[in-house]
């Protein structure tokens, strides 16, 4: 089914998120949000308070972890680990600042890559992320890389934050995202226009409304896989 799934790419808050919980609306497909099982793991490093730059022992905390991605509505997935659903803690600001230390491990996202392989091997899914269109979704027909200036990214991701009950401000987001983009422009990870997938579709988002992104994303789907 990976030919059938559709990669979403884009730097930090560049509107993938919303993006494709409106496709997965629209289209009826699971929306897989590979941050969120990024940001799980981040989270099991801080309850056994590993050190973020041991990588060697974040890897093996990885490879045992027991984590899930389930979904009550196929536009919110939920994250579990050992049953526990941790996705309240995931938009907090302690896992925001260390998610990308854990995620610009290979040995990491290997072992992620292979999982989120498999959930869209099952079934089609609508994934999103930074490497889908490059590595984990590699067959996919239909590919988009979303794009947006790091000022309207900060000020999405503070909407965020504020959401989840925290307290900060718009300058810390901005510092942090423009932290976060350095940590993961890797270069084996899409976070520029020109690190997309070859056959990716690059949609600016700055100024465009998010229905119209869906729309447009939409569209371009059904036609190619229409036959």
């Amino acid at each position: 089914m990976l030919e059938l799934s559709l990669a979403i790419d884009g730097p930090a808050a560049s509107g993938k998120s919303v993006v494709g919980r409106g496709l997965a609306e629209r289209l009826g497909i699971g929306f897989v949000d590979t941050g969120l099982i990024y940001r799980t793991c981040t989270l099991a490093v801080i309850r056994e308070k590993i050190d973020p730059l041991d990588e060697q022992k974040i890897f093996e905390l990885v490879e045992k972890i027991n984590m899930d991605m389930r979904w009550e509505l196929l536009s919110s997935p939920e994250m579990f680990i050992d049953n526990e659903n941790v996705t309240s803690e995931l938009r907090t600001s302690i896992v925001e600042t260390n998610v990308s230390y854990i995620s610009r491990i290979e040995k990491v996202r290997t072992n992620l890559v292979a999982r989120q392989r498999d959930i869209a091997q099952r079934e089609p899914v609508i994934m999103a992320g930074r490497d889908i269109g490059t590595r984990v979704l590699r067959e996919a027909r239909t590919k988009f890389f979303l794009n947006a200036s790091t000022e309207t990214r900060a000020n999405r991701r503070l909407q965020e934050t504020i959401s989840s009950g925290e307290n900060t401000s718009y300058e810390e987001i901005f510092v942090s995202t423009q932290r976060r983009d350095h940590l993961d422009d890797s270069g084996h990870r899409a976070v520029r226009p020109e690190q997309a997938s070859s056959d990716a579709i690059i949609v600016e988002t700055d100024n465009l409304d998010v229905e119209a992104v869906i729309d447009l994303c939409v569209s371009i789907y059904r036609k190619t896989n229409q036959n």
